[in-house]
């Protein structure tokens, strides 16, 4: 016990003194010439670092150790390489360190309300980019990020929407943009998945509050499924990103350098849309849009899907394929070729692949938003409304919601007992709960909707936007996809804060806080009741 207090004060200070060091860092303009930590400062944290490691020792689970050797090696050729960046890194895996064991504490102590928690955890890195996005260091030219750019592009980098209101590639600095690509890849891999897998890894394991809480976040998986999911989830993200900005460079202009089309790939497969180019990939060729398309469509499958083809093809695991597996991909094929064709009829034009493959989260163009036929508006908004599937780096209804709904509409037109997909039976309480999932985004669709028409009320009187111009706005918010009609700069500082929430709550979606509220306020079971009768039609 009193190890465990000790380490816990050391890395308590390990995070603040490497607070500190990133203050200091931040505080001055970007292309200062290295380097600006002290080594006073440097001396500190390989202290701390050192006793963080003689502390985990006595456990013998050396993966516990990992944080400390890490930081210490980072500093020490920092110091000797008089380069900031290897600092900047080591105190970057300090603090994650100490938040770690910040937040593993509280969750040892909660009794209820442990998913609910969790997903506090995903406002962490809103509010520290929306911080460090103001600093000095971040912003390149004379005009720095004001706090409601910063916080509205943390926002849309955490939540990977791709709603901005500046030029990302004129006003934030190569580390600027280093730090938003930092916070696209935190929004993407998703903060409960992050928390579980350096739980594990770091050898900290999952209590028995921690485990229910992550396991209620994560569908209830269990703990060998955990283990198993959070491996597939990093290795999977690394090596695409990777191979992705690979074909980037292979088939882009030679002028474009490895970091641009890093940021690139990433953007791509967290399915954020971001870019460095002011009119995102108008002016890309076909071969890198091909690319990034194959990324955002990875990126939007989610998780499980790469989790059982790498469990197939890689494990030669022959077991049947799920139903889950199954219905994301038959409904992502569906919108793919269906979003295709009929934005094709609609008159977009021969973008239309790329149309249908962006709109439904990733939020990418080839063109302005605006610029599309209003029949063809319509399909867009439907698509960003469906979104991607579970598990992924996307939002919006998801595709299985879709599918199962579709799946009981047909069933009961055909007047059928039980819903039957693939040979097998769909369970009641999944259909109650794609109806309440569906219902209750819809709710918070028409709740954004009149809201944002209250706040941009003059905008609307004076002609500078219109009502689809709203409705697009917010649907791209909340399925978390980018797209806009070129109004999101425009909006009023009451409608910068509506737009945020819509990305805030899309990103978490209806499932998750559907789940928060339930371990809240749990209710005990009630008796049977006797059978009422509704009338319907």
């Amino acid at each position: 016990m009193v190890v465990l207090t000790l380490l816990s004060t050391i890395r308590f200070f390990f995070g603040l003194v490497a607070c500190f060091a990133m203050s200091t860092w931040l505080s001055y303009a970007s292309g200062i010439p290295d380097p600006v930590i002290t080594p006073t400062i440097i001396g500190v944290l390989v202290v701390l670092g050192m006793l963080d490691l003689l502390c985990q020792l006595p456990s013998k689970v050396y993966q516990r150790s990992i944080p400390g050797i890490v930081v210490v090696g980072f500093c020490v050729a920092g110091y000797f390489a008089r380069d900031d960046s290897y600092l900047v890194v080591g105190s970057l895996i300090a603090i994650g360190t100490c938040l770690l064991s910040i937040f593993t504490w509280m969750l040892d102590r909660v009794r209820r309300g442990g998913p609910f928690l969790v997903f506090l955890l995903f406002l962490v890195p809103m509010i520290i980019g929306a911080i460090v996005l103001t600093s000095p260091r971040c912003h390149q030219g004379s005009a720095p990020l004001s706090g409601a750019e910063a916080t509205f592009t943390a926002i849309s980098a955490v939540t990977v929407t791709g709603l901005t209101v500046i030029d990302v590639g004129t006003r934030l600095s190569v580390e600027g943009q280093w730090i938003l690509l930092l916070l696209i890849q935190l929004g993407g891999l998703g903060m409960v998945s992050m928390f579980a897998f350096f739980a594990l890894v770091l050898g900290n394991g999952l209590g028995i509050r921690q485990g229910r809480a992550i396991r209620d976040s994560l569908s209830g998986l269990g703990y060998g499924q955990i283990r198993q999911l959070m491996a597939t989830i990093c290795i999977s993200t690394i090596l695409i990103e990777l191979i992705g900005a690979g074909l980037l460079m292979a088939c882009s202009d030679s002028s474009v350098g490895i970091r641009e089309n890093l940021f690139h790939a990433v953007s791509a497969f967290c399915n954020s849309g971001f870019s460095l180019s002011s009119d995102s990939l108008a002016n890309w060729g076909g071969a890198p849009r091909a690319v990034m398309a194959l990324l955002i469509v990875l990126g939007g499958v989610g998780f499980p899907v790469i989790h059982e083809f790498k469990r197939r093809i890689i494990d030669h695991d022959v077991d049947r394929t799920s139903l889950q597996v199954r219905l994301i991909v038959s409904v992502t094929g569906i919108l793919l070729v269906g979003g295709f064709l009929l934005l094709l009829a609609t008159g977009v034009g021969l973008d239309s692949w790329f149309w249908s493959i962006t709109c439904r989260t990733a939020g990418f163009s080839t063109a302005s938003a605006a610029g599309l036929p209003m029949a063809a508006t319509l399909i867009v908004i439907i698509l960003m409304i469906i979104g991607a599937s579970p598990g992924s780096t996307g939002g919006g209804l998801k595709t299985t919601t879709i599918g199962i709904l579709f799946l009981a509409t047909r069933a009961e037109m055909r007047g059928a007992q039980k819903v039957v997909a693939w040979k097998r039976t769909i369970p009641d309480e999944v259909i109650r709960t794609a109806a309440v999932l569906t219902l209750l985004g819809g709710t918070l669709w028409l709740l954004f909707v009149g809201l944002l028409l209250v706040a941009q009320s003059k905008a609307l009187v004076a002609g500078e936007m219109s009502f689809v111009d709203v409705v697009f706005e917010v649907t791209s918010a909340l399925g978390t996809v980018g797209l806009s009609r070129e109004v999101t700069a425009t909006l009023t500082e009451k409608g910068r804060w509506i737009i945020e929430c819509a990305m805030i709550l899309g990103r978490l979606g209806p499932l998750a806080l559907v789940i928060a509220m339930a371990s809240l306020s749990p209710r005990p079971a009630r008796g049977e009741r006797p059978r009422g009768r509704v009338m319907l039609g």
